[in-house]
Formats: structure tokens, sequence, C-alpha cells
């Protein structure tokens, strides 16, 4: 390795739509501060930055390639489908296969000593076309890459031998869609100077029981915050857009929800908190939701509900963490949730499962209260231990040194950079 630093290719889906993206988009950051010479390579991007190259600029403009790609991508989804519509009883969770696109040659035409891997779905890379010349990092930010088609495997531990009678195609055969994407896995895997990250110990433990990846090593790297902008805020410092708001949530109790598909996605859990709220009743509890409509959710409870869409500001969705009493992340699988890292560094406490990765960030009643699995009595539980036991804020506080002690840029990009300059030694 030369004292210059090293070149880092990040590649993720987006930059920063999603939970995912988000971490990626904020350990490249890290990496920048840090003086490494960062780029990020996506499929959609949403930021100015110029350090974020998006693959649209390496696709010919021409009209006869658009046709042909058109034609292309059409009888590949036509096949896909057809694969897919053997299961017509599959469960409604998110599951992919390794449909990706042309990259144009784009990870040959790039300048970068390592290539780092992110979220890669919803047809962006093709596993077939990473490169063995190359070293990669790939930070885990759920199950796929070592599981057949399912992003969350949740009690199936199939994974840890083969794919196949896959319980959420609802598959009776071994050699069942999920095999057969395990196989072309294992085949693309095969050669690469791979190294597995992963933000949470418990996913760290998984991966090393995993058939498809279990051989290659594992680092367990956290997630990281910008904690100067999640921090707490001065009343005055509300986002106006909350002013009416905040106004009314003046005095009363209020517990917060929200995620990306809040009401569509059942591994967010909505149904469990629904439960745990049913049990909750008091003249000064209040509930705020974002991430979903009152049309999508149809919640029917004792205490107010204040609906405010989708949070696509950062400082409007700050000002919600710091608005509230308590975050309840009730998911029924979670690595290493920004949800509860923002939460905490926002001083908030979080109610959560003691579930993946929740334990890592959450000490149990000491900054907010992990509930027993799935146990919707324990959640309602958590969710008045915490209204009732923050006096001067203490758990708020321990929330946000626990952040700032362990999830800064600083921190956790000083380990990427030990691990980049590690990888580069041999």
């Amino acid at each position: 390795m030369t004292d210059n630093p090293p070149k880092v290719l990040a590649v993720c889906t987006s930059d920063t739509n999603g939970g995912a993206a988000r971490a990626a988009y904020r350990i490249h950051l890290s990496q920048k501060m840090l003086g490494i010479e960062s780029r990020m390579l996506v499929k959609n991007k949403k930021s100015d930055d110029p350090d974020v190259i998006a693959l649209e600029t390496f696709i010919p403009r021409n009209p006869l390639y658009k046709a042909f790609d058109w034609v292309r991508n059409k009888a590949q989804n036509k096949l896909e489908h057809h694969r897919w519509n053997q299961y017509p009883d599959r469960e409604k969770v998110f599951m992919s296969d390794l449909r990706g696109t042309d990259l144009h040659g784009t990870l040959h035409k790039l300048d970068y000593d390592i290539l780092h891997l992110h979220w890669i779905n919803q047809r962006f890379i093709p596993l077939d076309l990473l490169p063995k010349d190359k070293p990669i990092v790939w930070t885990l930010h759920d199950s796929w890459p070592f599981c057949g088609v399912c992003h969350y495997f949740l009690d199936c531990e199939q994974y840890k031998q083969k794919c196949g009678n896959c319980p959420f195609l609802h598959s009776n055969n071994p050699n069942d869609l999920s095999r057969q994407i395990w196989e072309k896995k294992q085949k693309a895997y095969h050669g690469l100077n791979l190294h597995i990250v992963t933000p949470s110990q418990w996913l760290g433990n998984c991966a090393r029981q995993s058939s498809l990846i279990g051989d290659f090593p594992v680092t367990v790297i956290p997630n990281s915050l910008d904690t100067d902008t999640y921090r707490p805020l001065g009343s005055d410092e509300i986002a106006p857009r909350w002013s009416s708001l905040h106004s009314a949530l003046k005095g009363q109790k209020t517990i917060l929800f929200g995620a990306v598909n809040a009401a569509t996605d059942r591994i967010k859990g909505f149904v469990h908190l629904l439960t745990a709220l049913q049990q909750l009743q008091g003249d000064n509890l209040h509930l705020v939701v974002f991430g979903a409509s009152k049309s999508e959710l149809g919640i029917d409870l004792n205490i107010p509900v204040h609906y405010v869409g989708y949070v696509s500001d950062t400082r409007e969705l700050v000002s919600l963490y710091n608005m509230a009493d308590v975050m309840v992340v009730p998911s029924l699988t979670e690595n290493l949730s920004c949800a509860i890292m923002e939460s905490l560094s926002c001083q908030t406490p979080v109610v959560a499962f003691n579930i993946g990765g929740n334990s890592d960030m959450i000490e149990h009643q000491a900054n907010g209260y992990l509930a027993e699995k799935l146990n919707d009595d324990d959640l309602a539980n958590g969710i008045l231990w915490c209204l009732n036991h923050n006096e001067n804020n203490r758990l708020g506080k321990a929330g946000r040194q626990k952040v700032l002690a362990n999830y800064t840029y600083q921190a956790v990009g000083r380990q990427y950079s030990q691990l980049y300059a590690t990888l580069l030694k041999h």
C-alpha cells in the first residue's frame, strides 16, 4: 500500500432514498471527512453531491439503443414474472431475484482501489459482473446477500444450509426459485476478494453461520450519523411545517411512529403497534404517524392520531423526533435501525422489540425499553414505562450519549478507513 489514501467507489441503489441509502451515504461522507477519495455510484440520484455518480451518465442516449434496451428488459421481466407466478400464494414480503441492469462497463471505466457495495437491489447490480481483481467490501443492510430471495428471513434458518422449500414462497419444492437463486449467488461469489461488514452484532453472527458467505471474513462496524444535524432542538428551531402541530401537542404525551412504507410493509410492525396502543388510554396521549396517510392506515384508537404523510426533509424529520416523548419501532426484524439511532441522537427514548440489532443501541430502561419479542402487551408496557420514567429527560440524555460515543462520522469512519488499509496491504 502507498502513502496515498485509497480511492473508494461506494455502490448503492440510491444515495438518500431509504434507510440503507442514508446509511451508505453517511459512510461515504465520513470517508471524505478523513481525506479518503470516496465516490458513489447509484441508480437513483437524489442529492446534489458532485461525488455521487448516476448510472445514467454511462447509458447511451441514441434512440436505437433505447429501443433495444426496452425490448430486452421487457423480455427479461416477462421471464422473471413467469418464474414468480409459479408461487401465487407467496407471502407479501419484500423479495428479490437477480435481475440487474446493463452497467455499460461502468465498474471497469471508473478508477478505484476498493469497491464498497451497499444495498444493490431493485434491478441494479448484476452479481456476475462484480470484479474479481479488486477488493470488495459489502456492507449488509439486510439478509438478501446470503439468502435466496428474501431480505428478511425472520424465523427461517435455511440460509445456514441451502435455501429451498421456501416458507415465503409457500413452496414444498427443494429446487424452487429460492434454491435456484441461491446456487447462482454461490457461483457469482466464487473467486471474489470479498470482505463482509455488518452494522449489528446480530447480523454478523447470521452472516458467519450462512452457507453462502460464511467463509468470507466478517467485521462488525455500525452505521453512522451526523450528530450535529440529528440533535436536540429548541422550540424556536422546530420546522415551520409543524408549527400548528407543535402547538397542539404542548402539554401532551406524544408517541411517534413512522417508516418508509409504514402502512404496506408488514415487517414494519404496524399491527403490533396498533394492538399495543389499543391498551393505552389517557386524555393527554397523542400518536403522530409519518410515512403513511390516514387512508392507508385506517387506525381506530382511543387516542388522537395525527397523520403527517411522507417526510423527506431532514430538518422536518429531526423536528418530529424532538416533538415526541417516545419513539416506537415495532419492526418484526431490524439490522441497525436508522430510526432508532436518529431518535436517540435527538434525545428521544425508543421502545422496540428485543430482536436483531436493537439491543446494540437500546439499553433496556436506560435510554429506552426492549420489549419481549413480538409481545404486544410488553410493547404497551414499554411505552408507558418510558413516558413515566423520563424525569429530567434522563432517558433521552443517555440515548444521546450512546450515539455520541459510538455512531459519529469520526468514530465509524475511522473503522472503515482501517479496514480499507488492511485490505490493500494484502
